[in-house]
């Protein structure tokens, strides 16, 4: 790029623009597919738009009803909503979790995320909110378990839970920073003719 201007302003633009390349089947496309935010959601029926497929009560009565997974305790005993349909975990791989607590009460206020048949605990919510964990799972089992010590008829509902396998962010993708430079040289070039 000898004897050509740069002008840093046009890098606003252009990582905005950089985005929009992952749809196309080139080497840029090819590259934002490596982003963590373009793999599949591992959880079956994540959203509960399928009824209770995917998912049971663990010491608790699970009720499916406008798209929210709620369940309730049924004894004095660690008890929450697991996952029975997850599209296999990588033993040793890093995941990203998202999920919604809807409302909850009593002991479910509170409590921790589980892999399910070794109960290695991968994090935890506290109130109703949004959350992201990131682990590494280690179980051979592929549920997770939302589980607190809780008492009969204690409530908690769930929604939007997404799983997906950890690549790369934004910013660690090659192909966002070569598109940039493209973009600035080629609009440059345009101008100046």
């Amino acid at each position: 790029m000898a004897n050509e201007i740069y002008n840093t302003s046009w890098w606003g633009v252009a990582l905005d623009t950089a985005r929009t390349a992952g749809t196309n089947p080139d080497f840029f496309g090819s590259q934002f597919k490596l982003l963590t935010s373009e793999q599949d959601n591992i959880v079956v029926n994540a959203d509960f738009s399928n009824g209770n497929t995917g998912w049971a009560g663990d010491d608790a009565t699970l009720d499916v009803s406008n798209n929210t997974g709620k369940v309730t305790v049924n004894s004095n005993t660690e008890a929450g909503i697991k996952t029975s349909g997850v599209n296999s975990f990588t033993q040793g791989k890093e995941y990203k979790l998202t999920f919604d607590i809807v409302s909850a009460t009593g002991g479910l206020v509170s409590g921790t995320i589980k892999e399910y048949s070794n109960s290695n605990i991968i994090g935890s919510w506290n109130g109703v909110g949004s959350y992201t964990i990131y682990f590494t799972y280690r179980s051979s089992s592929s549920q997770l378990r939302w589980l607190s010590s809780s008492s009969v008829g204690d409530i908690l509902e769930i929604d939007n839970v997404s799983v997906q396998l950890v690549r790369c962010d934004l910013d660690q993708i090659e192909a966002k920073k070569c598109l940039a430079d493209w973009i600035h040289t080629t609009a440059l070039k345009d101008l100046n003719n």
